[in-house]
Protein backbone atom coordinates (compact mmCIF):
# COMPACT_ATOMS: atom_id res chain seq x y z
CA UNK A 1 0.00 0.00 0.00
CA UNK A 2 1.80 3.56 -1.32
CA UNK A 3 0.47 6.60 0.50
CA UNK A 4 0.99 9.85 -1.44
CA UNK A 5 1.81 13.13 -0.06
CA UNK A 6 0.58 16.15 -1.34
CA UNK A 7 3.62 18.89 -0.36
CA UNK A 8 3.29 22.74 -1.86
CA UNK A 9 5.28 25.55 -0.65
CA UNK A 10 4.83 26.00 3.08
CA UNK A 11 3.49 23.01 3.80
CA UNK A 12 3.80 21.97 8.00
CA UNK A 13 6.03 18.73 8.03
CA UNK A 14 5.92 17.86 11.49
CA UNK A 15 2.12 17.31 11.10
CA UNK A 16 2.62 14.08 9.05
CA UNK A 17 5.90 12.67 9.96
CA UNK A 18 4.72 10.37 12.24
CA UNK A 19 1.98 9.31 9.92
CA UNK A 20 4.23 9.13 7.04
CA UNK A 21 6.90 7.04 9.15
CA UNK A 22 4.17 4.79 10.27
CA UNK A 23 2.58 4.09 6.75
CA UNK A 24 6.27 3.37 5.59
CA UNK A 25 6.12 0.06 7.25
CA UNK A 26 3.55 -0.88 4.66
CA UNK A 27 4.85 0.66 1.51
CA UNK A 28 6.39 3.67 -0.57
CA UNK A 29 5.95 7.40 0.75
CA UNK A 30 5.18 9.11 -2.73
CA UNK A 31 4.75 12.79 -2.80
CA UNK A 32 2.97 14.99 -4.93
CA UNK A 33 3.80 18.70 -5.65
CA UNK A 34 2.15 21.36 -8.11
CA UNK A 35 5.28 20.83 -10.06
CA UNK A 36 8.24 19.15 -10.66
CA UNK A 37 9.98 22.11 -9.00
CA UNK A 38 11.20 21.51 -5.13
CA UNK A 39 8.76 23.01 -2.55
CA UNK A 40 9.94 24.71 0.81
CA UNK A 41 8.08 23.22 4.27
CA UNK A 42 7.25 25.93 6.47
CA UNK A 43 10.19 24.40 8.95
CA UNK A 44 12.79 25.31 5.44
CA UNK A 45 12.80 21.11 4.68
CA UNK A 46 13.81 21.63 0.77
CA UNK A 47 12.15 18.85 -0.79
CA UNK A 48 11.69 17.46 -4.49
CA UNK A 49 8.40 15.70 -5.07
CA UNK A 50 8.15 12.38 -6.92
CA UNK A 51 5.44 13.77 -8.78
CA UNK A 52 3.61 17.02 -9.94
CA UNK A 53 0.52 16.93 -10.56
CA UNK A 54 0.17 16.41 -13.81
CA UNK A 55 1.74 12.68 -13.76
CA UNK A 56 -0.60 11.62 -11.01
CA UNK A 57 -3.28 9.31 -11.93
CA UNK A 58 -5.79 8.94 -8.95
CA UNK A 59 -6.45 5.38 -9.57
CA UNK A 60 -2.71 4.74 -8.55
CA UNK A 61 -3.48 6.56 -4.92
CA UNK A 62 -4.71 4.30 -2.05
CA UNK A 63 -3.83 6.64 0.53
CA UNK A 64 -3.49 10.54 0.52
CA UNK A 65 -2.30 12.71 3.49
CA UNK A 66 -3.18 16.42 2.90
CA UNK A 67 -1.06 18.32 5.54
CA UNK A 68 -1.81 21.91 6.59
CA UNK A 69 0.12 25.01 6.02
CA UNK A 70 -0.55 27.78 3.77
CA UNK A 71 -3.17 26.29 1.34
CA UNK A 72 -3.61 29.14 -0.89
CA UNK A 73 -2.02 27.75 -4.42
CA UNK A 74 -4.36 24.40 -3.83
CA UNK A 75 -7.22 26.04 -3.23
CA UNK A 76 -6.57 27.98 -6.88
CA UNK A 77 -5.52 24.53 -8.17
CA UNK A 78 -8.61 22.53 -10.35
CA UNK A 79 -6.73 19.41 -10.17
CA UNK A 80 -6.18 19.27 -6.88
CA UNK A 81 -9.73 19.55 -6.03
CA UNK A 82 -10.98 16.93 -8.93
CA UNK A 83 -7.83 14.72 -7.17
CA UNK A 84 -9.49 14.92 -3.83
CA UNK A 85 -13.45 14.36 -5.15
CA UNK A 86 -12.03 11.60 -7.31
CA UNK A 87 -10.64 9.88 -4.23
CA UNK A 88 -13.71 10.69 -2.39
CA UNK A 89 -15.87 9.10 -5.04
CA UNK A 90 -13.68 6.06 -5.22
CA UNK A 91 -13.54 5.78 -1.29
CA UNK A 92 -9.75 5.85 -1.04
CA UNK A 93 -8.56 6.79 2.38
CA UNK A 94 -7.45 10.44 2.59
CA UNK A 95 -5.98 11.99 5.52
CA UNK A 96 -6.00 15.59 6.35
CA UNK A 97 -4.39 17.87 8.94
CA UNK A 98 -4.92 21.61 10.17
CA UNK A 99 -4.98 23.90 7.02
CA UNK A 100 -5.46 20.92 5.17
CA UNK A 101 -8.99 19.97 6.44
CA UNK A 102 -9.94 23.48 4.70
CA UNK A 103 -9.16 22.09 1.42
CA UNK A 104 -11.09 18.92 1.98
CA UNK A 105 -14.17 21.20 3.04
CA UNK A 106 -13.38 23.64 -0.03
CA UNK A 107 -13.58 20.27 -1.97
CA UNK A 108 -17.36 19.20 -0.85
CA UNK A 109 -16.11 16.53 0.60
CA UNK A 110 -16.33 17.42 4.33
CA UNK A 111 -20.56 17.77 3.48
CA UNK A 112 -22.87 15.61 5.76
CA UNK A 113 -19.65 14.03 6.99
CA UNK A 114 -18.49 14.45 11.02
CA UNK A 115 -15.11 16.11 10.66
CA UNK A 116 -13.28 18.31 12.80
CA UNK A 117 -11.10 21.54 11.89
CA UNK A 118 -9.05 23.84 13.86
CA UNK A 119 -12.46 25.98 14.00
CA UNK A 120 -13.27 26.79 17.74
CA UNK A 121 -16.20 25.06 16.91
CA UNK A 122 -14.74 21.93 16.43
CA UNK A 123 -13.24 20.27 19.66
CA UNK A 124 -12.43 16.94 18.61
CA UNK A 125 -8.79 16.24 18.06
CA UNK A 126 -9.36 13.91 15.43
CA UNK A 127 -12.69 12.51 14.00
CA UNK A 128 -12.46 9.37 11.39
CA UNK A 129 -16.03 9.08 9.01
CA UNK A 130 -15.90 6.20 7.11
CA UNK A 131 -12.58 6.77 4.31
CA UNK A 132 -11.47 9.79 5.91
CA UNK A 133 -9.53 11.38 8.77
CA UNK A 134 -9.58 14.83 9.55
CA UNK A 135 -6.88 16.20 12.69
CA UNK A 136 -6.22 19.84 14.44
CA UNK A 137 -2.59 20.85 13.66
CA UNK A 138 -2.05 19.26 17.93
CA UNK A 139 -3.67 16.24 16.84
CA UNK A 140 -0.65 14.87 14.90
CA UNK A 141 0.10 11.77 16.73
CA UNK A 142 -3.59 10.73 17.00
CA UNK A 143 -4.33 11.32 13.67
CA UNK A 144 -0.85 8.68 12.60
CA UNK A 145 -2.37 6.58 15.20
CA UNK A 146 -5.69 6.57 13.69
CA UNK A 147 -5.00 6.53 9.91
CA UNK A 148 -2.50 3.38 10.62
CA UNK A 149 -5.43 1.89 11.99
CA UNK A 150 -7.85 2.60 9.09
CA UNK A 151 -5.43 1.76 6.54
CA UNK A 152 -4.37 -1.90 8.49
CA UNK A 153 -1.00 -1.09 9.18
CA UNK A 154 -0.64 -3.02 12.37
CA UNK A 155 -0.26 -6.53 12.73
CA UNK A 156 -3.05 -7.16 15.57
CA UNK A 157 -4.68 -5.07 18.59
CA UNK A 158 -1.56 -5.16 20.60
CA UNK A 159 0.79 -3.97 17.82
CA UNK A 160 -1.99 -0.68 17.50
CA UNK A 161 -1.46 -0.86 21.77
CA UNK A 162 1.89 -1.20 21.74
CA UNK A 163 2.43 1.40 18.97
CA UNK A 164 0.05 4.25 20.99
CA UNK A 165 2.10 3.35 24.75
CA UNK A 166 5.13 4.02 22.52
CA UNK A 167 4.48 7.50 20.50
CA UNK A 168 1.58 8.96 22.69
CA UNK A 169 2.36 8.02 26.25
CA UNK A 170 6.62 7.44 25.78
CA UNK A 171 6.57 4.30 27.20
CA UNK A 172 9.54 1.53 26.47
CA UNK A 173 7.66 -1.01 23.87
Amino acid sequence: MNTHVMIYDGYVSFEIMLATYLLKTKGDIITIGMTSDPVKSYEGLIVTPHHSMDEVDHRDIEVLIVPGGDIRELQQNKQVITLLQMLEGDRKFIGAICSGVDLLNQAGILEGKQHTSNDTTHSDTYVVHNNIITAKANGYVDFALALGQMTGIYADEADYEETIRFFKYFENA
